[in-house]
C-alpha cells in the first residue's frame, strides 16, 4: 500500500496529469493524496530585492509581476483540485478517521524555501509534472533529497497507473532502491517485465543473466517477470528502453537515477538525463 501520496500542484497545464496520475495510484491498493500548491512567498521576495534596489529599480514592478502570477497559479491549482474532486466523486479530508479507500486534501503554502521537498519526506510517493514553466532543479532536488520515491506525470493524464510495470535494470544501488521502493506496485501489477539494455557487447551475457537473477528473487515474492535484453550503442539507450516499454504496452516505467557526479543534483547519467527531460510514460524513479 502507498498509504500517502504527495501531489504537487503549480498551475500549470501539467496539473490535471498530476492529480490523475495520483487518483491511479491510490486507487491500486487505497491512499491518501495530499495536494501541494507550494507558492512563492512575494513579502521575503521583496526582502530579497530591495537588497539590491539600487541596481534593479523596477523591482517592486517585478514583485507585483510575480504576486500577480503567484495568484493567478493558485487559482488555476485549485480549480485543477476542485475539477479532480467533483470526476473522482472525491471528498476532501483532512483527518484520517473515516476516510474511503481513496481520499484527497488541498495545502497552500507561502514561502521561499523548498516546500515541495520539505513535505515529500513525510510521504510515501511524491507526483510532480513537466511543464515549461517548471524548475527542473525543484524537480532533481526532490528526487535525489527527499529520501523518498518520485512519480513524473507525463504530459497526457492516464487513466491507470501500475497494471504493466517495466524495469528498467542495471545492477546498481540505485537500481535496487527503485525496486524496494516500488514494490507495493510490484506486489499488485497484472504483468512486470525486466528491461535490461547493454552498451558493450562484452557485457551482454552478465547483463543478462543479472536480469534474470532478479526475475527469480521476484519469483519467490510471488511475482512473476519476463525478461528482454537489448543491445545498443550508449546514445540510444533511453530511446531502447523506451521502444522496448511502448512495445510491451507498459504503463509504468521504474528506475533508479543514476549520476555520474557526486553532486548529482547538477549531472545527471544520460539515460536520467534523457528521461527526467521527456518520458511520456509514467515514471518511478528513486535514488
Amino acid at each position: 500500500m502507498l498509504g500517502t501520496i504527495l501531489a504537487s500542484l503549480s498551475g500549470l497545464v501539467s496539473d490535471r496529469s498530476v492529480l490523475e496520475a495520483a487518483v491511479a495510484a491510490a486507487r491500486i491498493d487505497g491512499g491518501h493524496i495530499q495536494c501541494l500548491r507550494a507558492r512563492i512567498d512575494v513579502v521575503e521576495s521583496a526582502a530579497l530585492a530591495a537588497a539590491s534596489a539600487k541596481r534593479h529599480a523596477d523591482y517592486y514592478e517585478t514583485l507585483q509581476e510575480i504576486a500577480d502570477e503567484e495568484d493567478q497559479r493558485s487559482r488555476h491549482a485549485g480549480e485543477a483540485f476542485s475539477e479532480a474532486c467533483r470526476r473522482h466523486a472525491l471528498t476532501p479530508l483532512d483527518r484520517p478517521e473515516g476516510a474511503p479507500k481513496v481520499s484527497i486534501a488541498w495545502k497552500e503554502t507561502r514561502s521561499l524555501l523548498n516546500e515541495t521537498l520539505n513535505e515529500a519526506r513525510f510521504h510515501d510517493l511524491t507526483i510532480m509534472g513537466r511543464a515549461a514553466n517548471l524548475s527542473r532543479e525543484q524537480i532533481i532536488s526532490v528526487l535525489m533529497r527527499s529520501g523518498r520515491p518520485l512519480l513524473l506525470a507525463p504530459q497526457k493524464p492516464v487513466d491507470t497507473l501500475g497494471r504493466r510495470i517495466a524495469i528498467a535494470w542495471k545492477d546498481s544501488a540505485e537500481a535496487a532502491r527503485a525496486l524496494t521502493a516500488a514494490g507495493p506496485l510490484l506486489s499488485r501489477a497484472d504483468s512486470i517485465i525486466i528491461l535490461a539494455v547493454t552498451e558493450n557487447a562484452d557485457e551482454a551475457d552478465d547483463t543478462r543473466t543479472s536480469a534474470e537473477r532478479l526475475a527469480n528473487r521476484l519469483a519467490w515474492r510471488g511475482i512473476k517477470a519476463e525478461v528482454r535484453t537489448c543491445e545498443t550503442p550508449r546514445a540510444a539507450t533511453s530511446n531502447i528502453l523506451l521502444d522496448m516499454a511502448y512495445e510491451w504496452n507498459a504503463d509504468l516505467l521504474v528506475m533508479g537515477a543514476y549520476g555520474h557526479s557526486r553532486v548529482r543534483e547538477f549531472i545527471f547519467g544520460g539515460v536520467t538525463h534523457d528521461l527526467l527531460a521527456a518520458c511520456p510514460l509514467p515514471l518511478f524513479m528513486a535514488s
